[in-house]
């Protein structure tokens, strides 16, 4: 029997410790392509991986071992990589924003191949990333870049789905490594959710991880506008007073408010946007109030610069909140104590920094917030934000 292949672009933390183990489990042989030098040569050299994974209702923990495996390199492979590609019937992505243009290029490049050696079998490619309008944002660039006739044998054959890829992937503490330089430690998340269609269904090959829901664009904008929301701002507040855990995060006062209330903003904006039903789910706070799953508030606004940026967890959903009259006040707020987080060994908190001391806190929001301000209401925005700030710096304009 010929064994079922995989393609996983993004060898990451999300690559490895979700994409990776389900379909390990599932008896598939996988192909992790990636741009990491380190990552590409490191994953070869060892030849193995561990994921551990945490059951988040039951408690305790199940490690598995990851060894059938190969690695590709997408920049120095290139050629090779474009093949395989072409050839392979199921492609599944963990990317970052940053990722997505060069990816879709070598997508454009796979189909042009496919069509080329006249590969006549759907490719489904999963598309997995934090970020709201995933599909379409891939669909409309990849169309861009094919040509018509490509166009047409993609409308045939080639099939993007959407897919949410929500295990909490980490790496280990300095106390928890291991031999294994690559381990990652997660949750116990075992189905990869994809976006239902007649013709996801209907593949033969279908990996029975795979969970079908209609709406998943909603799902997502749920996930990243009122979820992530609710852990960069419970984050965000909790580092500004004194905090570096989501446990204690979650007990104080403000911390816990603010993201709450956020995330009530949130959620009204995109039940309009999206046709769904109201909802008050306190528990998106209160999960955090159990010292076994306590995670680190430094952890969670990683790369804040991408965070703030303008589809991201909060200007996404404050601008969602402007379109349908909803007042984006604490989401502002919370995402205003962005700009006071210091940590020296995080490069883009001191790009902030120093842009701030250089030129001040408007032209920091500018930059990074990506809002258009000749625009009505993407100028309430920047404006709540601007004087959030300046209500949390406390500052006494009549100080001397």
């Amino acid at each position: 029997m010929k064994q079922k292949r995989v393609v996983i672009i993004g060898a990451g933390r999300s690559g490895r410790g979700m994409l990776g183990e389900l379909y390990d489990r599932d008896g598939y042989k996988i192909t992790f392509a990636d741009i990491r030098d380190e990552l590409v040569d490191g994953l070869r050299r060892q030849g193995y991986y561990t994921v551990q994974m945490t059951d988040l209702e039951k408690g305790g923990c199940e490690e598995r071992k990851i060894e059938n495996y190969d690695v590709i390199h997408v920049n120095r492979e290139k050629k090779q990589y474009v093949d395989l590609l072409a050839r392979t019937q199921l492609i599944s992505t963990a990317l970052l924003p940053k990722d997505f243009d060069s990816v879709i290029g070598d997508l454009a490049k796979e189909i042009r191949r496919r069509n080329e050696i006249g590969i006549q079998e759907r490719q489904f490619i999963t598309l997995g990333a934090n970020y709201v309008g995933l599909y379409e944002y891939f669909d409309s660039h990849l169309r861009e870049l094919l040509s018509d006739e490509d166009q047409i044998y993609f409308e045939r054959y080639i099939r993007l789905v959407l897919s949410i890829v929500n295990r909490k992937n980490l790496l280990p503490e300095e106390t928890e490594q291991t031999e294994d330089a690559f381990r990652v430690i997660g949750d116990n998340k075992n189905v990869l959710r994809v976006e239902d269609s007649d013709e996801l269904r209907k593949f033969k090959g279908l990996p029975s991880f795979f969970h079908p829901e209609e709406n998943l664009g909603a799902a997502m904008a749920i996930k990243i506008w009122t979820g992530n929301l609710v852990q960069c701002s419970m984050a965000f507040v909790g580092l500004k007073n004194g905090h570096t855990d989501t446990y204690a995060a979650a007990y104080d006062k403000n911390a816990a408010r603010y993201a709450y209330y956020a995330s009530v903003e949130g959620y009204r904006a995109v039940a309009v946007e999206y046709g769904l039903e109201p909802r008050d789910d306190r528990r998106m706070v209160t999960i955090f109030r159990n010292p076994e799953f306590s995670d680190s508030l430094y952890r969670i606004v990683r790369d804040p610069i991408r965070k703030i940026g303008r589809n991201d967890r909060f200007i996404g959903p404050a601008l969602c909140c402007m379109r349908h009259g909803i007042l984006p006040y604490y989401i502002t707020k919370c995402l205003a104590y962005a700009f006071f987080y210091k940590n020296d060994e995080d490069p883009e908190s001191v790009e902030m920094q120093k842009l701030i001391k250089r030129h001040g806190i408007e032209e920091a929001i500018g930059k990074y917030c990506g809002l258009q301000t000749d625009r009505t209401e993407e100028k309430v925005v920047y404006d709540l934000i601007y004087a959030a700030y300046l209500d949390i710096k406390k500052e006494d304009p009549f100080d001397g």
